[in-house]
């Protein structure tokens, strides 16, 4: 790829949801008729990524089809709105004292899961007009609630991987190509509840989920635990947050000459391409320092590019493509491959990176549900609406009752809990959230491409390929050593997760599996009792001489276009 400049990114990378904090807009304000606070290249182009590998970092670009407007601008509209929210009385001005009494800090917390605050600066930075503009609002936002952040999701901490433990039937510590190609009817037997489908529970049913917890070995654990595993980086807005990063990760003391912990890198240490080393090591000491890093950072290059498409319609369903913005081939070491419309996969040493692309469409009754089912415990007189004294023991709503009462009369009703989840959610999509999840060297998680945490017979059978390909030294089977370190990347929209806030008990309580998007034609969908996206033998109402015959590829399930393709 031809080098085109600086990476883009944003500085903010604090766990937050922007959409979390808004609520409705005023009728009339003049955070309307303003301009965009922030320039255009801020708001236009790519979102580059930095992956800290083993001696090296990868380079990834993002380039997003949102189907409408740019996610920057979509996310400025976001503030807008949140400026007009705040202007209580609706006079078209935001106050120092209306934006003190908003509540903001309150509306973060619980958005966050109580996980994240606002930022300490002033959101008033000319404090001699007593206002706050849509410029000053999103400047301090902006760090931890931009348009486009990372988080980092659970490590992996088991210390055994059921699957491969079940499929390595002899216990020799090795998946032959017996083992593998016997899979289907292998796993078949752990099948308890009789859905066609094989859960992790199902594997390793007496497994003591507490005691897991405990548990750790440095072969499946995440190895990137004391530096976030995916950086972003920001042309526009300088950080040394990058710098300080690559530091950390690796400034080891590797190779001949290199001393741990100087605050430099060696070419042991860093595994760039020599030339672009030697071009960044501007004072020729064979080392680069902060200064010279920051520099380097600024010119690097993509290794990959990847075009994300994120329609907003409800229906469509995401996918991801790679891309490339010139002749520039991928580095010696990385290998991209596609798994699916939505799935592509970097290959870097022995870690992946699974690059997942989702819509999000998905969630939004779950987290109206949760707010519905608060009111209604709360409501014990049955009158169909709270007051302040019937929920001062119950979380979150007593912190969140006057953020509900938007009319001020100090009750709130069904319908004004629902208009809030339903605006949250709503501009919660302006947001483009890249979830990094550390899976170790576990195949379940790496096979399961639905993430429905089950696996499907289609799901099985893909495995016996893919985990074939892991077969680095070419003896004919597969090693745990040899299973490759798995991150799995979600790349999608911002969801208002009310399951995440952690006001009420000491954890966050998880949210409910999403079911995979549904398609194909209606009596198809029927059919497919278990959701797992194709009708068995077994499934299949009709005679089977009418299933062989809709089996085109003969593999013993119908998928959605076999299913399409049939005459009705």
């Amino acid at each position: 790829m031809i080098r085109s400049g600086a990476f883009r990114l944003l500085s903010a990378t604090a766990p937050a949801f922007l959409a979390a904090i808004l609520g409705s807009a005023p009728s009339r304000s003049e955070a309307d008729d303003r301009p965009d606070p922030a320039p255009a290249s801020d708001r236009e182009g790519p979102q580059d990524l930095m992956f800290l590998a083993d001696g090296r970092p990868v380079f990834i670009r993002l380039k997003f089809d949102t189907g409408g407007r740019g996610f920057r601008s979509a996310w400025l509209d976001a503030v807008k709105e949140l400026h007009g929210y705040l202007d209580r009385d609706g006079d078209g001005t935001l106050t120092r004292q209306e934006a003190d009494r908003g509540g903001l800090p309150t509306m973060v917390r619980a958005a966050t899961g109580n996980n994240a605050a606002l930022p300490t600066a002033d959101l008033d930075a000319d404090p001699r007009d007593g206002k706050v503009s849509l410029d000053e609002l999103a400047a301090v936002l902006r760090p931890a609630l931009g348009p486009f952040r990372v988080q980092v999701d659970r490590l992996a901490v088991e210390k055994t991987d059921a699957l491969f433990n079940q499929l390595d039937r002899d216990k020799n510590g090795r998946l032959s190509q017996a083992e593998l190609r016997s899979a289907v009817a292998s796993l078949r037997r752990f099948d308890l509840d009789d859905d066609e489908q094989i859960s992790p529970d199902e594997l390793d049913p007496f497994r003591n989920p507490t005691a897991a917890q405990f548990e750790v070995d440095d072969t499946r654990r995440g190895r990137f635990t004391a530096v976030p595993p995916v950086i972003e980086l920001s042309a526009e807005a300088p950080s040394v947050r990058p710098v300080r990063m690559l530091l950390r990760r690796y400034d080891t003391g590797a190779g001949e000459g290199a001393v741990g912990g100087d605050n430099r890198l060696s070419h042991g240490e860093f595994g760039i391409d020599p030339r672009d080393f030697e071009a960044a090591d501007a004072d020729a000491d064979s080392a680069l320092d902060s200064e010279e890093l920051r520099r380097y950072l600024a010119k690097a290059a993509p290794d990959v590019e990847l075009t994300v498409k994120l329609p907003d319609d409800g229906k469509t369903p995401a996918s991801i493509e790679v891309g490339s913005s010139g002749s520039k081939a991928v580095p010696p070491g990385v290998r991209v491959q596609r798994i699916s419309s939505s799935d592509i996969e970097v290959a870097v040493g022995e870690v992946n990176l699974e690059f997942h692309a989702d819509a999000g469409a998905r969630g939004d009754e779950a987290a109206k549900s949760y707010y519905q089912n608060l009111f209604r415990a709360a409501d014990v007189d049955k009158n169909m609406y709270l007051e302040k004294s019937e929920v001062k023991d119950q979380a979150p709503l007593s912190s969140l009752f006057d953020l509900l009462d938007r009319d001020g009369d100090g009750k709130v009703d069904l319908k004004e809990v629902d208009a809030f989840s339903e605006r949250q959610s709503r501009v919660a999509r302006s947001q483009l959230v890249l979830s990094a999840a550390d899976q170790g060297r576990a195949i379940f998680a790496i096979v399961d491409l639905n993430r429905d945490r089950k696996l499907g017979e289609r799901e099985v059978r893909s495995a016996v390929d893919r985990v074939s390909s892991w077969d680095r030294n070419g003896d004919g089977q597969v090693s745990a050593d040899e299973i490759p370190h798995h991150f799995q990347m979600t790349i999608g929209r911002g969801r208002f997760n009310p399951f995440h806030a952690n006001l009420a008990i000491g954890h966050h309580v998880p949210a409910p599996v999403a079911k995979p998007a549904a398609s194909g034609p209606e009596w198809f969908r029927r059919m497919d009792r278990n959701h797992d996206g194709d009708v068995s033998r077994r499934e299949f109402l009709g005679p089977r001489a009418d299933f062989d015959r809709l089996d085109v590829d003969r593999d013993g399930l119908l998928n959605p276009d076999e299913a399409a393709a049939a005459k009705s």
